[in-house]
């Protein structure tokens, strides 16, 4: 002990008499002096294995691909079949909403009523096939041709462009027999199912408001009565723009038909109602039909209500009744009680009011109708007189 005792006394004593260890040296020479000192620059953060992200990526690609169609398959089932309707129905509202915003008033000009060109694209949207054309329509122009399907004529309206016309005539405003002349050799009717009848035989003239047919021998249109009123039916749908008719032969005299016996001038005019006329490929299309007495505009919309035999049938829905009055030039049709189109198939409540349309045309007048739940169907504003066609059954020339 007491050398233990002596040598801490004798090392308390050295300690005390060393000299005192001091730094003068500011801080930031210290840290300055830390910061170039090589061994405090290396990474002590220990090393990690990089193949071990490597082998977690690829078990959660296996396991992805193994869960995934089992996914899916929940999915698929979680989306009901009202909800995929409603999807549906969703695009074809949307679809509904554009086209509607694309369509055109009804508009008036100095001639006759027009419409914008987008009318006849509005309605094949709608699923709806339109049976007018108007005045100034598409920027076209109309070529009225008379067709023959089983001895009965059809009116159908060929459209041309107004560019193609003018390149091919030269002219700006060509009238039915400038164009009859230039195009009716070049629509194919029997592809339509028409029969093989235009363009007619012989030449065609004109004079003042009178058309000049002169025909050939043996033209075959006087063979018997139903091929002589053919011809007369398709002249009138033909030439709407004038009024007469005069057949002469080929040294310019009037033209006697052997089973009438007598030169044969008939007014172009023809007024009648309009009816529904189906095709055997099932197609539709208005026509001009007699149906009893119609020599005034209110017997023609009246004698629409019922067709006297099968060839025709009529534009007037089931259950619908109404009476006809004329006011101020107007033919007004009042149904008798309130009707709402809503709860009419919308083809056959477009062609009642396109048959309309066209039968007070053929008395040059406009038609209105009242009584109806609705102020608008389609392009069309029911609570003004509806625009005056000028022509009927529109198919365009290729």
């Amino acid at each position: 002990m007491a050398n233990n005792q002596w040598n801490d006394d004798n090392l308390n004593k050295l300690l005390h008499s060393m000299p005192k260890i001091s730094d003068d040296r500011p801080s930031s020479e210290i840290l300055e002096r830390l910061k170039k000192d090589d061994r405090l620059k290396k990474d002590r953060r220990p090393k990690v294995k990089k193949w071990i992200p490597s082998i977690v990526a690829v078990a959660a690609l296996l396991l992805l691909c193994l869960l995934l169609p089992s996914m899916l398959k929940g999915n698929q089932d979680m989306v009901s079949e009202p909800m995929m309707e409603n999807a549906r129905s969703a695009g074809k509202q949307a679809i509904t909403t554009d086209s509607k915003a694309e369509s055109a008033s009804v508009e008036e000009d100095s001639d006759a009523e027009s419409v914008d060109a987008t009318t006849f694209s509005s309605m094949d949207i709608m699923g709806m096939k339109s049976h007018v054309v108007f005045a100034n329509q598409n920027n076209t122009f109309s070529l009225n041709l008379g067709l023959i399907h089983e001895a009965n004529v059809i009116p159908v309206t060929i459209l041309i462009g107004s560019d193609r016309v003018k390149a091919d005539l030269g002219i700006d405003k060509p009238d039915s027999v400038e164009l009859y002349k230039e195009y009716a050799g070049i629509f194919d009717e029997e592809s339509y199912g028409f029969d093989n009848y235009h363009p007619y035989k012989g030449d065609l003239t004109t004079s003042e408001k009178t058309v000049i047919h002169k025909l050939p021998e043996n033209h075959g249109y006087d063979m018997a009565p139903a091929t002589f009123s053919s011809y007369e039916d398709s002249a009138r749908s033909t030439f709407t723009d004038y009024e007469d008719l005069k057949v002469v032969d080929e040294d310019g005299m009037p033209l006697v038909f052997d089973y009438i016996g007598k030169a044969m001038d008939f007014p172009l005019k023809r007024q009648l109602p309009y009816f529904k006329y189906v095709m055997p490929s099932g197609e539709v299309y208005l026509v001009p039909y007699e149906n009893g007495d119609s020599s005034t505009v209110t017997e023609a919309l009246l004698s629409m209500k019922k067709a006297e035999n099968d060839i025709v049938k009529e534009v007037i829905p089931a259950g619908v009744d109404y009476q006809v009055t004329e006011v101020d030039g107007i033919a007004v049709v009042s149904f008798d009680s309130p009707v709402d189109f809503t709860t009419i198939p919308q083809q056959d409540v477009l062609q009642m009011i396109e048959g309309f349309m066209l039968t007070a045309s053929n008395y040059d007048v406009q038609v209105q109708l009242k009584n109806i739940e609705q102020s608008h169907f389609e392009n069309y504003d029911l609570t003004k007189p509806l625009p005056k066609p000028v022509g009927a059954n529109p198919i365009w020339l290729p």
